[in-house]
C-alpha cells in the first residue's frame, strides 16, 4: 500500500509514543466503552424456544445479507472450524498456507421461512475460496428478484509463502471472487476473479454493478505488533476503501484476475476501514471503522468526466458502545406515518479487548452485541440530528461468538398481534452457526 506509514526502528519507542497520543487525543474514555474494559458478559433471555434457530451446517460465515426481492439471506461460510484457525489473513492467522490452498467456503442461501441453509455447488471454479466480506446485487438485465451478483472476497496464500515460507513477499494474495446466481438454483456460477495491488488487506465489498466494486483494506500492517496497534489506536487511520473496475469475462478464468482492472483509493483516513454496506440510497454507503465503534454514512460521488473514479465523502458518523463490523441498512416495509423502524444494523463484541487471546482459541468465549441506529424523527440527521441506538440482542458467546454482521426480515404485524418485530439473522467470524432471534422493534 504506497504512501503509508513506514516500520519504527524502535518498536517499543513507538509504542510509547502511540499510548501518549491515545492519552492526550481524549479519546481513552470512549476507547475503554468501546472495548469492553470492565464489560460484564450477558445474554438476551429467549422464553418461547420458537422464537430461536440456530442456522445448521453455517460455520465460521463472516458475513450475511438480506436480498429483500427474492427474501432470502446470502452468506459465506468456511464450513470447516479448523480451517480459520490455520489459516485467516482477516486475524492474522498465517500458520499454515497448505491448508488455504485446500480449503474450499462456500456461498450459501438461508431460507428465513424455513430457517434452513443451502450451500451452493459451484460451477467454473474448484478454489481455494477462504472467506470473508460478500455482496449481493440484482443482475439489472433479469426480473428483479431472479438473478443476482455476488461478490466475495478469498485470502488465497500467496504462492511465494506457500512455496518458501521464509520468504519476504506477502503471505496472502487476496483476491475478489465475482459470481452470479439465479434465484432457487442449486448451483452458482463462477464469473471470474479480480485483483488489483490496491487490494492489500480486503475485508467487505460494495458492489455498485456488475463489473464495478468498492473494498476495504482493513490495516495497513498484516500482522505483527504494529497490526494490533494499529487496530487499538484509534488515531491509526491507515487503512482505506478502493474503488476497482473491472471488464467481465465470459469464460470464467480463474487465473486471469488482473486483466482490465482499474483501481483508485475512494476514501482514506480512517481508522480500521473494516465492513461495507448499501444506505438509505444509491448514492449512500455505509463505512465502518470497526475497532473505533463508528458506522460512518458516507456519499458516493460519480465524476461527470468518464475518466476519474468515484470517491466517497464521509458527512457523519454513528457511535455505538462496541466494536462493530459489517452494517446492513434495514428498511422497514410496515412503516407508516406513526412508526418506521428502519436503521442501520451493526454487530459487534462483548469485550474486544479480549479477542487478542482468544482468537485463535477454538474454546474461547468471546461475547456478542447486535445494535439498530436509527435516524431520529422530525429532524435530518444531516442537520444535527442524533442516531437512536437500540441493544437488539446480547450473547455471553453460548449462542454466538464474535458477531460480526446482522440483518432483520421484518414480519408482519398482522401475525405479531399488531406488534412490531423482526427476524434477525446474526453471525461471527468464529461463530459455529448464523443464528436467528425474533426481536421487538
Amino acid at each position: 500500500m504506497a504512501g503509508g506509514p513506514s516500520l519504527a526502528s524502535s518498536g517499543a519507542i513507538l509504542f510509547v509514543a502511540i499510548l501518549a497520543a491515545i492519552f492526550y487525543a481524549g479519546e481513552v474514555p470512549r476507547a475503554r466503552v468501546v472495548l469492553g474494559f470492565g464489560r460484564e458478559k450477558a445474554s438476551t433471555v429467549v422464553t418461547n424456544s420458537k422464537d430461536f434457530y440456530a442456522i445448521p451446517d453455517t460455520v465460521h460465515c463472516e458475513d450475511i445479507h438480506y436480498h429483500e426481492p427474492s427474501n432470502l439471506l446470502f452468506t459465506a461460510c468456511e464450513g470447516n472450524e479448523a480451517t480459520r484457525y490455520a489459516w485467516f489473513p482477516g486475524l492474522a492467522h498465517f500458520d499454515d498456507p497448505t491448508v488455504g490452498l485446500k480449503a474450499q467456503g462456500a456461498i450459501e442461501v438461508i431460507d428465513p421461512r424455513t430457517m434452513k441453509a443451502k450451500k451452493l455447488k459451484f460451477t467454473n471454479f474448484n478454489g481455494p475460496f477462504i472467506t470473508h466480506g460478500i455482496d449481493v446485487i440484482d443482475d439489472p438485465d433479469k426480473p428483479k428478484g431472479t438473478a443476482v451478483y455476488i461478490f466475495a472476497v478469498n485470502h488465497i496464500p500467496s504462492p511465494a509463502y506457500s512455496e518458501n515460507k521464509n520468504t519476504k513477499e506477502h503471505k496472502a494474495r487476496s483476491i475478489i471472487e465475482v459470481f452470479h446466481y439465479v434465484i432457487g438454483g442449486d448451483t452458482i456460477e463462477h464469473m471470474r476473479s479480480v485483483w488489483d495491488p490496491l487490494i492489500t488487506t480486503p475485508n467487505d465489498i460494495v458492489a455498485v454493478s456488475p463489473t464495478s466494486f468498492f473494498v476495504t483494506n482493513d490495516h495497513f500492517y498484516r500482522e505483527g505488533l504494529m497490526r494490533e496497534i494499529e487496530t487499538a489506536f484509534f488515531g491509526a487511520k491507515w487503512s482505506n476503501t478502493i474503488y476497482v473496475e473491472f471488464t467481465e469475462l465470459t469464460d470464467g478464468s480463474f487465473r486471469d484476475d488482473d486483466h482490465e482492472v482499474k483501481a483508485a483509493v475512494a476514501l482514506d483516513g480512517v481508522h480500521n476501514n473494516n465492513g461495507l454496506g448499501h444506505g438509505r440510497t444509491p448514492s449512500e454507503i455505509l463505512v465502518v471503522s470497526c475497532a473505533s465503534g463508528r458506522i460512518h454514512v458516507g456519499d458516493i460521488s460519480q465524476p461527470k468526466d468518464g475518466k476519474t473514479l468515484p470517491t466517497i465523502t464521509v458527512k457523519q458518523a454513528v457511535e455505538f458502545d462496541s466494536i462493530v463490523d459489517n452494517p446492513s441498512w434495514f428498511r422497514d416495509p410496515y412503516a407508516n406515518k406513526t412508526y418506521d423502524a428502519s436503521g442501520i444494523v451493526g454487530a459487534g463484541l462483548t469485550r474486544a479487548a479480549d479477542l487478542s487471546k482468544s482468537h485463535n482459541d477454538p474454546r474461547g468465549t468471546d461475547g456478542s452485541m447486535v445494535w439498530k441506529a436509527s435516524p431520529p424523527r422530525g429532524k435530518s440527521t444531516d442537520k444535527g440530528g442524533k442516531w437512536v441506538n437500540k441493544l437488539l440482542f446480547e450473547d455471553d458467546s453460548t449462542r454466538l461468538r464474535t458477531a460480526s454482521a446482522a440483518v432483520l426480515v421484518a414480519i408482519d404485524p398482522a401475525k405479531e398481534k399488531g406488534e412490531r418485530k423482526a427476524w434477525l439473522f446474526a453471525t461471527g467470524f468464529i461463530s459455529k452457526s448464523v443464528i436467528a432471534v425474533k426481536v421487538a422493534l
